[in-house]
C-alpha cells in the first residue's frame, strides 16, 4: 500500500517542485539542471560500480568480509539511480545519501539489521550434530 501511495505521490510532487524551480530559475534552465543530473547519475553509475567492485576483490584478496564495501556500492547506485529519475526531489534526495556521512551511517545501518558471518567466526568451537552430540571431523580407514 505505502509503494503504490509512493509510486503515486512522488509524481505529483516532482511536477509541483519542477514548476517551483522553474518560476524561479527559468524553465530552460530548470531543465538543463534535470539534464545535468541525469548524466550525473548515469556518471555515478558506471564509476562506482567497477569501484565497488575492485574495493569488493581486494576486501575477499584480504580475507575481509566485504559487507561495507557492498552495501555503500549499493548505495551508489541506488543514488545514482535517483539522480537518473527526472525532479528535483529525487535529485535532492539522491545527492544527500551520496554525503559520505549519510552512506556510511545508512551503511552501518543496514548492516546491524542484518546477519553477517565473518570468516573464520566458528574457529575452535565443535560443529554440533543433529542430536545435539559434537561433530569430530577426520579420516579413517576400515581395517578387516
Amino acid at each position: 500500500m505505502r509503494f503504490l501511495l509512493l509510486l503515486v505521490l512522488l509524481p505529483l510532487i516532482e511536477v509541483a517542485a519542477f514548476a517551483q524551480v522553474g518560476a524561479k530559475v527559468g524553465a530552460m534552465n530548470a531543465v538543463l539542471m534535470t539534464l545535468a543530473t541525469a548524466f550525473l547519475g548515469m556518471f555515478l553509475i558506471k564509476t562506482q560500480g567497477f569501484r565497488t567492485l575492485s574495493l569488493v576483490r581486494e576486501q575477499i584478496a584480504q580475507g575481509q568480509m566485504p559487507a561495507q564495501a557492498v552495501i555503500s556500492g549499493l548505495l551508489v547506485f541506488v543514488c545514482g539511480a535517483l539522480l537518473l529519475i527526472p525532479g528535483f526531489v529525487t535529485d535532492m534526495l539522491g545527492l544527500f545519501i551520496l554525503l559520505p556521512f549519510v552512506r556510511n551511517s545508512l551503511a552501518d545501518m543496514i548492516l546491524s539489521k542484518g546477519i553477517v558471518v565473518q570468516p573464520g567466526a566458528n574457529a575452535g568451537n565443535p560443529r554440533k550434530s543433529a542430536d545435539g552430540g559434537n561433530v569430530i571431523e577426520g579420516q579413517y580407514r576400515r581395517e578387516d
